[in-house]
């Protein structure tokens, strides 16, 4: 469902319900923007953190900390000073601290337990205040350019890309090789390693398939890479917070969730777990233009290796570049970066997404061009020797139905578009749908098709080819 339906479902029996939901899509930028947009003068939230139910009032304190919208700030004060449910008051702290209310917070005296069955949730409640306030320190990180001995280091890939990600690795100095479904490389200059765009992480490994034990995964645990770190458990189903304490007591330095310059990593399988630290104070400086985000946006490592991907099916040195379905424009820019273009075009139905491109174009000092048109309507001057693009998958944005109507024609548009032995790459959840579109426009050759995997959705990509000039 979507953030407009659990939004209707604020003023009846399950907003409990909905507000857990809306929680979960506002984890992202995308989703916060969405969510406020359409909460209006959120007095449908408002009147859910005054409603009778403490199941109901908890999320939605939740949802206000993740929406950080200062408006919320009044109802969050008078909540604190009444709530009674022992359950419900983390949200509520937790939240105020996401606002920066940090004189509300100081100011507050968690409740005395009464009996041992509260013992646990006063202790939740006094655990949250001071997470709450941590957020307030001040902590000097400092970057790291280079590991104090070269080590080994796991770059990941989008599922599917690890191909991309080895090529741009080889194209910055190294010699990566495939191991646990990662480019292995050996070096001392992590800054290089977070230079390839195509990378959605990097982890320094530790040991693999240890024990599920506190003690054996302390004793394999090696000393933190900072004084402050942070440890983030994986798969585990036990007692969490035994095992987090258990673990910091054993490590020198200090576990701080709230200010951090390392992460370690413990992936746990069965009755086993594999051990890595991530290194949190590098300097990210890959992406410049990813001011605006939609809710479809392609995440910019995917972009990279879409862009790199498509780049092998080029026959130009500096192709005309189309991208139909723009959006925010990460697949131009991804391209650009990769080599000079003719043209660079994005065209988008959407204004607010077009708005969104231009801003990001600018921060990120692109040539690429925009316009806010149906694609099914857009006349170019000349036909594009590559068009890529993200197509509407039909769940954020959309739906099949929609899909069904749009995908016949743009198929047919495809001709008229691409150039004589153009090159169309084009990302899509509607596999069955996109190929048999393309197989009933005489002219256009399916070239390639390849699976690959987003957030648990599995795209394909689709390489398409129109047919040279006789």
């Amino acid at each position: 469902m979507t953030a407009q339906t659990y939004i209707e479902q604020l003023n009846t029996d399950s907003a409990g319900e909905a507000l857990s939901a809306l929680c979960a899509l506002g984890r992202t930028k995308a989703g916060r923007g969405e969510i406020n947009a359409l909460l209006g003068d959120r007095a449908a939230l408002h009147r859910a953190a005054a409603s009778p139910v403490p199941k109901i009032r908890k999320n939605a304190y939740r949802l206000m900390g993740a929406l950080e919208d200062e408006r919320d700030l009044p109802v969050l004060r008078a909540a604190l000073g009444r709530e009674q449910t022992l359950f419900a008051i983390p949200s509520l702290l937790l939240a105020l601290g996401r606002l920066g209310d940090e004189p509300t917070l100081a100011a507050y005296a968690p409740p005395a337990s009464l009996s041992p069955e509260t013992d646990g949730l006063v202790a939740q409640i006094v655990l949250a205040q001071q997470k709450a306030l941590q957020s307030f320190q001040t902590y000097g990180s400092q970057t790291v350019t280079r590991l104090s001995a070269p080590k080994k280091i796991l770059c990941y890939a989008p599922e599917g890309f690890l191909g991309c990600l080895m090529e741009e690795l080889r194209e910055l100095g190294f010699s990566p090789v495939e191991e646990r479904g990662a480019a292995a490389v050996v070096t001392d200059r992590i800054d290089t390693v977070y230079a390839a765009d195509c990378m959605t992480e990097a982890l320094l490994p530790l040991a693999f398939d240890v024990p599920l034990d506190p003690d054996a995964l302390a004793r394999a645990a090696e000393e933190p890479p900072a004084e402050r770190y942070r440890i983030e458990l994986r798969g585990y189903t036990r007692d969490r917070r035994k095992l987090i304490s258990h673990l910091a007591q054993a490590l020198p330095g200090e576990n701080n969730p709230s200010a951090y310059d390392a992460e370690l990593r413990v992936d746990c399988h069965m009755d086993k777990a594999d051990l890595y630290w991530k290194l949190w104070n590098v300097a990210d400086n890959r992406y410049p233009w990813r001011q605006r985000t939609i809710s479809a946006s392609i995440h910019p490592a995917t972009a990279a290796c879409l862009a790199r991907y498509a780049r092998r099916f080029e026959k130009r040195e500096r192709p005309r570049v189309l991208d139909p379905f723009c959006g925010c424009g990460s697949l131009l820019f991804a391209r650009e970066k990769l080599g000079p273009c003719r043209v660079l075009m994005g065209v988008d139905k959407s204004g607010a997404a077009v708005e969104s491109a231009r801003i990001n174009a600018r921060a990120g000092k692109s040539r690429a061009a925009f316009v806010t048109k149906d694609i099914l309507r857009f006349e170019g001057r000349e036909g594009f020797d590559l068009i890529l693009s993200n197509l509407p998958f039909g769940n954020r944005v959309g739906s099949h139905e929609d899909n069904t109507r749009l995908y016949a024609r743009f198929a047919r548009r495809l001709l008229e578009l691409l150039s004589p032995g153009g090159t169309a790459v084009l990302y899509t959840m509607e596999y069955t749908l996109l190929k048999k579109s393309l197989e009933r426009v005489p002219g256009l050759i399916l070239r390639e098709r390849m699976r690959t995997e987003a957030g648990g959705l599995l795209p394909w990509i689709f390489v398409v080819d129109r047919e040279e000039a006789r």
